[in-house]
């Protein structure tokens, strides 16, 4: 049976940000991974001898199902990162990856003395790595937006067409089969996968015509009568996942995806500047207008949208 986990905004959330700026990371290049993740785990004298890390991970993958092996875990994964970092950059990023995981959704993990270590190790270079990212996409997005032609801005700012009747109810059958996991989720007070749904809910169709708005606003407000958590750490599971689309898609040139995930975060949480990343999203937000009002394009953007 899977764990009922009160949501809190503490290691949890944590883990999750760390995760996301893990994966990010790993997109940069061997020079940064070293920096930023290797290097701190040397020096906290981590590192093992090698022990084939990639078959302990696939044995930790099918231990974590089960609860009688789960307070093993964390020594276990510090041994596998361990082993890792005398082999290969490669297993010791899936390996860091699969105990930030495990530290984001078992409640009795995050305690574990190896997992405040490993947060504790990771969370000052990770947030040194998140501001040189921070200003590489900046550069990156500012250099493509003013590279794009008007059309392609414009086409950006469309919303999403379903076509054909097929298309439409596939979608509206994908809305209402996760709406009722949201609820199942909700009555069961299972907060951590009901946060889980509402974010993917929330991300995925917040602007389609039959978002349920008023629905998964009784709901976030049901949840967070019975844990007063919930909301502050469905905001931070919100912002991380938008920050991280929204970046992966300045690096991967998809400035499509970019665009329309910096203007789902301003929907969503409609210039609340106490939301987790409002700052760098408002700044590329703001470069983005600038773009707009250079290329005198409102009025063909308030025609298309």
């Amino acid at each position: 049976m899977e764990d009922l986990y009160s949501l809190k905004p503490n290691r949890s959330v944590e883990a999750q940000e760390l995760n996301r700026l893990l994966r990010l990371l790993a997109q940069a290049g061997k020079t940064h991974f070293k920096k930023y993740l290797y290097d701190p785990l040397y020096r906290a004298g981590w590192e093992r001898k090698a022990a084939e890390a990639r078959k302990v991970l696939d044995h930790l993958r099918n231990e974590v199902k089960n609860p009688a092996y789960r307070k093993a875990l964390p020594p276990n994964c510090k041994r596998m990162i361990g082993a890792a970092m005398a082999e290969n950059f490669s297993v010791l990023g899936d390996c860091a990856l699969f105990f930030l995981d495990v530290i984001q959704n078992l409640p009795q993990i995050a305690e574990a003395p190896e997992s405040v270590e490993f947060i504790g190790i990771l969370k000052a270079p990770l947030g040194e790595w998140q501001q040189v990212h921070n200003e590489r996409s900046a550069y990156l997005f500012d250099r493509e937006l003013n590279n794009l032609q008007d059309s392609q801005i414009a086409e950006a700012f469309e919303p999403v067409k379903l076509g054909v009747t097929e298309e439409r109810a596939r979608i509206t059958a994908e809305i209402q089969r996760l709406y009722q996991q949201i609820l199942v989720a909700s009555r069961s007070d299972n907060f951590k996968r009901a946060a889980q749904l509402l974010s993917r809910y929330m991300i995925e169709f917040s602007d389609a015509e039959n978002y349920a708005e008023k629905d998964v606003r009784k709901v976030v407000d049901a949840l967070s009568a019975r844990d007063k958590t919930f909301n502050e750490s469905l905001n931070a599971m919100l912002a991380t996942d938008l920050y991280y689309r929204i970046t992966q898609g300045i690096m991967k040139g998809d400035l499509k995806i970019a665009v329309r995930m910096i203007r789902k975060y301003a929907h969503i949480f409609e210039g609340n500047p106490e939301i987790r990343y409002y700052y760098e999203i408002d700044r590329l937000e703001r470069m983005l207008y600038n773009v707009i009002t250079k290329k005198d394009l409102w009025k063909t953007l308030k025609r298309t949208s």
